[in-house]
This record gives structure tokens, sequence and C-alpha cells, in this order.
């Protein structure tokens, strides 16, 4: 009991001095008085050497952002801005692309899986319940354009679906996944932040999951 209460007396009395300030090594005061002051830092920042070196990296990135900052915005740049916040702004004048047509939502999407995967060879949709068109329809005709070998149903998993998304966009394919209700995409979410959205940092940029195309609908649903 002795011995325990002059310990505990001894770190009593060394807490103390440390926070009175009065603790001080050999060492400890070495490293401390090699330390450049705060004023000699500032002239050493401040000297002509010190700033020819930095206006000649400084200056040529000056020269370019102030060409683009100091230019009249475009009349697509306008627009593109109007347009956000003013949903009355006239309709542009789209260059002619060819005949276009009016599509609901649903209709679009098909649309545009079906133009991706006749012009790409490796694209494939996958999902649950894609195969019979889906559960909005998005995917309905598709499996009788391309076959089972390129549109096909997934097991009732989502980490799944987005894994296997980042493995066959990695090797060079086209992944159009689709997670059945965005409700249900937070168990994939180990897969899209920490695997997808990393991939090309990860392998310094010898892989890339660019061909990855996740679908997730929300918002009001009637099957009436």
């Amino acid at each position: 009991m002795v011995n325990v209460k002059m310990a505990s007396s001894k770190s009593a009395r060394m807490t103390a001095s440390i926070l009175r300030g009065r603790i001080g090594t050999r060492s400890s005061v070495a490293r401390a008085s090699a330390v450049p002051d705060l004023s000699t830092y500032r002239r050493s920042l401040s000297s002509p050497a010190s700033y020819s070196k930095t206006e000649d990296i400084v200056k040529p990135n000056a020269a370019a952002v102030s060409s683009v900052t100091n230019s009249p915005p475009t009349p697509e740049s306008a627009y593109q801005y109007t347009s956000a916040y003013n949903p009355s702004a006239p309709e542009p004048d789209y260059p002619a692309l060819g005949p276009t047509s009016k599509l609901n939502l649903f209709s679009a999407i098909n649309s545009a899986m079906s133009t991706a995967m006749s012009t790409d060879p490796t694209a494939i949709v996958f999902g649950e319940d894609v195969a019979f068109g889906g559960v909005f329809r998005c995917s309905q005709n598709l499996l009788e354009e391309f076959g089972s070998h390129r549109v096909f149903n997934t097991p009732l998993s989502e980490n799944g679906i987005a894994g296997m998304a980042v493995g066959y966009a990695s090797a060079g394919g086209t992944a159009i996944g689709e997670i059945q209700f965005a409700d249900y995409i937070f168990p994939a979410m180990d897969q899209i932040v920490n695997e997808m959205a990393k991939f090309r940092y990860r392998s310094g940029n010898q892989w890339n999951c660019g061909g990855v195309t996740l679908r997730a609908p929300c918002g009001a649903v009637s099957f009436a």
C-alpha cells in the first residue's frame, strides 16, 4: 500500500509539473531550438527568390484561367444557366439529328437500352425480373430482340448485381444492371462506393468500371 501511494503521489506531481510546463528534457529543448520561429519563416517566404519562383509557377496558370473566366458566356451556356432556374425559358433551337418522336419515361429508357445493345455487342442487361420486361416494363422486348445470353434475370441480391457489374465492366464489357427498387440499393453500396467508384484509382489506372450503368427506379408507383 505504501509503494502504491508513493507511486500515485509521484505520478500526480509529475502530471502537475507537465501541466505547468516545468518538465523539459535536453533532447526536447534541442529540437525546439532547431525549429525556426515564425518571423524567420515569414521572411523566407517573402524573399525575392521565393517570389520569383512562385510567379513562374502561377503566371501561366493565371493567364489560362483569366482567358476563360473573362470571356463572355456563349448562348448555349447562357441557356443552360437560365433554364435551370427559369422553367419558362424558350426552347433552344436544337440541330436536326434525324426524325424524333415524343416518348414517356419508361419508353425512352427502353429505347435507349435497345440502342445501346444494338450498337455495342458487349452490352448486357441484367437484374431482377428484367427478362420478362421488368415490373416497370422498361426492358420489355429486349429478351426477344437480343437473346437470353444478353438479357437475363439475376437472384434477389442487390450487392450481387452491383458486384457483377463491376467485374464485367472491368473486363471491358458494358454492364446495364437494374436495382428493381431504389429503396433496396443500400446492400449494394459497398460495391458501388468502395469498388465501382474507386476501381480506376485503386488499380493505378490499369482497370476501370466506366462501362457500368445501374438503374434504380424511384418515386410514386401505380399498378392500376
